[in-house]
C-alpha cells in the first residue's frame, strides 16, 4: 500500500547530529510516496549547506538561551523571546496549511515548537532520540508522543511512561560501504599505507586538532597518512602544515569516501558520527566533547567501549600521550582492529530508516 496522500513534518537540526537523521528518515519516507516538509533553524547547518530544497524547508530564527549573568545576556534572551513568538506563528501557519498526519522531532532548537503545536492539535508525534542519554526535547515531549524511537537499549532507564521503540539511528543513503583501496586512490593516497581519519563533528574539535599538530611528525614518521577534517574554527591554526601524506579540509562533503579510505577513525562521540562508524564497521578512538549537555557524548562513548566497539579517551587525557599510544597499539595489532570491527557490526542498525518508516506507516494507518 502506497501512502501517497500522507504528509509528514520533520523538525530538527542546528548541527549535523540532529539534521542527518532527519534527512535519512525523510529520504526513506519520500521514497515510499509520502510528502515531507522540514523545519529547521536559520542558524543551523541546514541553512548554510544545500542539504534540502528551499521549497521543502521552513527556517526558524532561533538560538539557545544565554545562561550568563550580564546585560548582553539579558538583551539576548529578551530578543529570543520575541523570536520564539514569531516562530510559533510561523510554525502554526505551516501546520495549518501543510496539514501533516505526523510530526517527527529529531532534536535541536527548531523541533520544540512543532512538537508542542502538533500535540496541542492532537496530531501524531514521534521523536527520534540519537543519544544514549535523552536530550531536553525528548524529555519534555516523550510522554505525549505517539512513539519515541531510540538508538540504544540503555536509553530505556532514562525514559518512563512513554511508548519506546528501539530502532537504531537512521543512516543517510550516501553512507555506504566502499572499497578501501579504491577510496584511497580517489584522494591520491597510497593504498598500502595506514590511513587515519580525524573528524570532530560538523564543527571540528580544536583540542584534537592541537594534539595532532603537536605530534604530527611522529605519525608521519610512523608511515601514516591522514585525512583531517579540521572544522572552520581550527583550520587557521594548522593551515601551515604541508605534507603529501596529509589531506586537510575544513569540512568533508564526501564523508562517505573519507570513511572508506580510513583504516582508523579518531572522532568526537556525537550520535550520528558513531552510528555511521558502527554501520561501516570501522575501528575508532572516540574523544567525547567534555562540554556537551549532560556529558552525553561520554555516555555514548562509554556504551561502545563497554561493548568493545570502540576505544574511548577523555579530552583531559590528550596531554599524556595516551591517544598516541592507543593509535600505535591498534596499528600494530590487526587482531585488536578486527575485534573492534566485529563488535561495531553487532551494535549497528543498518535498516533503522526502514524500521522507522514501517512503524510510522503502522501509526498512520490506525
Amino acid at each position: 500500500m502506497k501512502y501517497d496522500g500522507k504528509r509528514v513534518i520533520i523538525a530538527g537540526g542546528g548541527t549535523g547530529g540532529h539534521l542527518f537523521p532527519a534527512l535519512a528518515i525523510g529520504e526513506t519516507l519520500e521514497k515510499d510516496g509520502m510528502q515531507v516538509k522540514y523545519i529547521g533553524s536559520k542558524n543551523g547547518i541546514e541553512a548554510k549547506e544545500n542539504y534540502i530544497e528551499k521549497n521543502k524547508i521552513e527556517l526558524l530564527d532561533l538560538y539557545g538561551v544565554s545562561r550568563s549573568f550580564s546585560l548582553n545576556s539579558f538583551k539576548s534572551n529578551i530578543l529570543l523571546l520575541i523570536k520564539i513568538i514569531k516562530s510559533y506563528k510561523k510554525v502554526k501557519n505551516t501546520i495549518d496549511t501543510f496539514k501533516p498526519d505526523l510530526v517527527i522531532g529529531t532534536g535541536g532548537y527548531s523541533c520544540a515548537i512543532p512538537l508542542y503545536l502538533a500535540q496541542k492539535k492532537n496530531i501524531h508525534t514521534a521523536i527520534q532520540e540519537q543519544n544514549v542519554l535523552p536530550g531536553l526535547t525528548t524529555k519534555k515531549f516523550s510522554k505525549k508522543s505517539t512513539i519515541v524511537f531510540t538508538a540504544f537499549d540503555e536509553s530505556q532507564k532514562y525514559l518512563n511512561n512513554c511508548n519506546l521503540f528501539l530502532s537504531g539511528n537512521p543512516i543517510r543513503k550516501k553512507i555506504k560501504e566502499k572499497n578501501c583501496i579504491e577510496a584511497k586512490k580517489t584522494y591520491n593516497l597510497n593504498p598500502d599505507k595506514f590511513t587515519i581519519l580525524i573528524i570532530g563533528g560538523s564543527q571540528g574539535a580544536r583540542s584534537i586538532n592541537k594534539h595532532f599538530k603537536k605530534n604530527i611528525k611522529k605519525y608521519i614518521e610512523k608511515g601514516f597518512q591522514i585525512i583531517w577534517q579540521t572544522g572552520n574554527n581550527s583550520f587557521d591554526i594548522i593551515s601551515d602544515i604541508n605534507n603529501d601524506n596529509i589531506l586537510m579540509f575544513d569540512f568533508i562533503d564526501d564523508i562517505e569516501n573519507a570513511y572508506a579510505a580510513s583504516d582508523l577513525i579518531v572522532s568526537r562521540a556525537g550520535a550520528t558520527a558513531i552510528s555511521e562508524i558502527l554501520f561501516l564497521k570501522k575501528p575508532s578512538i572516540l574523544i567525547p566533547y567534555p562540554y556537551a549537555s549532560d556529558n552525553h557524548q561520554e555516555i555514548n562513548a562509554k556504551v561502545l567501549e563497554d561493548r568493545g566497539a570502540a576505544v574511548m579517551i577523555k579530552e583531559n587525557e590528550l596531554n599524556n600521550s595516551l591517544l598516541e599510544r592507543k593509535i600505535f597499539e591498534l596499528f600494530e595489532s590487526k587482531e585488536a582492529m578486527n575485534k573492534i570491527s566485529l563488535n561495531a557490526s553487532k551494535l549497528s542498525s543498518p535498516n533503522a530508516s526502514d524500521v522507522i518508516k514501517d512503524k510510522i506507516k503502522e501509526i498512520m494507518s490506525c
